[in-house]
């Protein structure tokens, strides 16, 4: 290794020499002999002599002044929030190295450096330096120019440079791309002087710009989640109209139904990827609505920026409601369970509820459901995502398409694969003859309900992302794809913001999957819809069973209300059916409750023993619940109480009497001990 670094030292200079004598051979006749120089330089040095640059220049040609550059600074804030700790990550590295690494906006203007303080203080000679201009029409060739010019990496090495004064100066560079469409919104350096030229000096520039990206695109997403919230939420009482959402440079970002109606109708083709922008428009300093300039064409009812926290989200923009027939605002119902082309039947009953938490998801479902975007269910196990699912699509543009739903966690890959996308005769060994068609075009022209996706396996979610992209799905074994239309809902218990950043989910599906997201609350947080839901749920069991709907008496809703349903809505409704079933009169009472609900009994009712009784507190009121409890759950068997308790039958006996427990006993056990 050491005789090859030898060998590459010795044979610098001489490379060195054939490039300068190629470089004042190109000055003088405008040509390069064969094979003088990389492809890269010699198209590089072209531009520089069209664009008439000076090559006896010996530093960059224009600086910003103090207040410009703040300026400048001010509007890229989000390419430095992101980019600044990349940079300051590699400053060990740099100082060891001897060399800087440069941020500069897509003009090549430099917005940061970091690095060696030396070769920072040397790089100010040549005005490599923030405010800089390090354009190629500003300062010829250049890895920083170049590679804007190139739109993408570029490694410029001593006499490459097209100017005399940066020769002395070897650089690597890449562009930054923004992940949301592409566009190169900065460029990544790493310079040093000549001596100091190191060949992993681009495979540097390229990750950490790769890193940057990835920066960028969570916080991308982060912003376009809260611009779909806030926004969506400011349209909740009004009635499903034209809407356009825009990002915070202007983008298009989602339409609702009527809107792609209403662009229709003034001529313009709106698909699924618009070519509709907002004209000189960005949301970097939170404008007002009199500063968006919107196109000629586009006659808005009104447009609001949304802004919080003094930070610009995007644009709201309302076209005129367009009369038609019959076009009042739907209204959000849960169907009756059914099974519909190969959906699952729901097991949760109705939508009910009329808590202030539960209320806010119904009311935000109403807005998605008239909104033609994917929407991302997120909620424990069991708090009803199918039944919401169900209702969104009931109340969306298509409810009379199929529902079709499916549990991706369970599933083995191979057999999700199929369930997915379907497959064609001889697809794989055991295929049917006939093949089959997939969930995903079984839900053509209506809804596809995702349960647990985030239980997807990663190496089928590009697949899915394919699908969703193109609107095309391939069948197992088929090589021609199958146009599908579909709306999707997905649902998952996991937050699939951490299943991103953990590597368990990708990022790009996350993006398609959680255009918008509604939070359905646990049970514990909406106790004040246990006696709605108690009183359907009784119902549903009884007239399936022909019995007669019996009474709940008032201690067990209030044990219902203390206990922590961690199965949710799904365990009260078993717990419920459980109840209804066993019994044996017409009420329901403490005693026909569950082991597990002795806790919460004790909890749920007064704390003063029977009438008449001395009133008890601090350690005897724990020592009577404790026996209380006891007693309702071994069901008045006072030698399994005693055992439980850990004290004699005799003791036992005398704390009853004690904290007058008589009556508990005639509860559980009407012909007493």
């Amino acid at each position: 290794m050491k005789r090859q670094e030898m060998r590459a030292r010795v044979a610098q200079p001489a490379q060195e020499r054939r490039i300068m004598a190629a470089w004042e051979r190109f000055l003088q006749s405008g040509e390069v002999a064969p094979n003088a120089v990389r492809p890269l330089i010699e198209d590089s040095w072209g531009r520089c002599r069209s664009a008439g640059i000076d090559p006896a220049l010996t530093q960059a040609s224009t600086l910003l002044t103090d207040e410009a550059l703040m300026a400048l600074r001010a509007r890229s804030r989000n390419l430095l929030e992101a980019s600044v700790p990349i940079m300051a990550q590699a400053r060990e590295i740099l100082s060891e190295s001897g060399t800087i690494m440069i941020l500069t906006d897509p003009r090549g203007v430099i917005l940061q450096t970091e690095g060696d303080p030396a070769t920072v203080d040397a790089a100010r000679h040549i005005l490599l330096q923030t405010g800089a201009n390090w354009h190629e029409r500003a300062c010829g060739t250049n890895a920083i120019g170049t590679a804007l010019a190139v739109g993408g990496p570029a490694q410029v090495h001593g006499a490459e440079h097209f100017c005399a004064g940066i020769k002395p100066w070897t650089c690597a560079a890449t562009v930054v791309r923004d992940p949301a469409d592409g566009d190169v919104v900065a460029v990544l350096d790493v310079s040093g002087l000549r001596g100091v030229f190191d060949r992993h000096a681009l495979a540097l520039a390229m990750t950490a710009a790769g890193r940057i990206e990835e920066r960028l695109a969570g916080r991308e997403l982060a912003w376009r989640h809260r611009l779909l919230e806030v926004g969506l939420g400011r349209l909740t009482r009004m009635a499903p109209r034209g809407v356009l959402v825009f990002d915070r440079q202007g983008r298009l970002v989602q339409t609702d139904a009527c809107a792609g109606e209403r662009l229709l109708d003034m001529g313009f083709p709106l698909d699924l990827k618009p070519d509709l922008r907002l004209d000189a428009f960005s949301l970097e300093d939170a404008p007002q609505a009199s500063e968006v300039t919107l196109p000629a064409w586009l006659r808005p009812e009104w447009i609001e920026p949304v802004i919080e926290g003094g930070t610009g989200l995007g644009t709201l923009v309302v076209l005129p409601e367009a009369p038609r027939r019959g076009s009042g605002p739907r209204t959000l119902h849960a169907p009756a369970p059914a099974r519909v082309s190969g959906g699952a039947r729901s097991s949760l009953g109705p939508i009910i509820g009329h808590s202030p938490p539960f209320r806010q998801a119904l009311e935000k479902a109403r807005v998605l459901a008239a909104r033609n975007v994917p929407v991302l269910l997120q909620g424990e196990t069991g708090v009803g995502k199918e039944v919401f699912a169900r209702a969104i699509h009931a109340g969306g543009p298509r409810p009379h398409g199929p529902f079709v739903a499916l549990n991706c966690g369970g599933l083995p890959r191979d057999l999700l694969a199929s369930e997915l996308f379907g497959y064609v005769e001889g697809a794989f060994s055991g295929a049917r003859r006939t093949g089959r068609i997939g969930r995903i075009e079984a839900a053509h022209g209506g809804t596809l309900f995702l349960d647990e996706i985030g239980e997807m396996p990663l190496e089928l979610q590009p697949s899915l992302l394919r699908v969703l992209e193109d609107g095309e799905v391939y069948p197992l074994g088929e090589n021609r794809p199958r146009t599908v239309d579909f709306r999707l809902i997905a649902a998952s218990h996991r937050d699939l913001r951490a299943e991103v950043a953990a590597g368990r989910f990708r990022m790009d599906v996350f993006y398609r999957v959680a255009v918008t997201s509604l939070a359905i609350p646990a049970l514990r947080e909406r106790q004040d819809d246990l006696p709605a839901l108690v009183e359907q749920f009784s119902r549903d069991v009884a007239r399936r069973h022909g019995m007669s709907v019996p009474r709940f008496e008032p201690e067990v809703l209030r044990a219902f209300a203390t206990y922590a349903w961690p199965g949710n809505v799904r365990e009260l409704r078993n717990v419920v059916e459980g109840l209804v079933l066993m019994t044996t009169g017409e009420t329901v009472t403490v005693t026909d409750l569950p082991a597990e609900f002795a806790s919460s009994i004790v909890v749920g009712t007064p704390t003063s023993g029977a009438p008449g009784s001395l009133p008890v507190t601090g350690l005897d009121a724990v020592e009577r619940d404790a026996i209380r409890a006891a007693i309702l759950t071994y069901h008045g068997n006072l030698t399994q109480v005693a055992r439980a308790l850990h004290i004699a039958k005799s003791t036992l006996y005398l704390k009853i009497e004690k904290y007058a427990l008589d009556h508990v006993l005639r509860t559980v056990r009407p012909n007493g001990r």
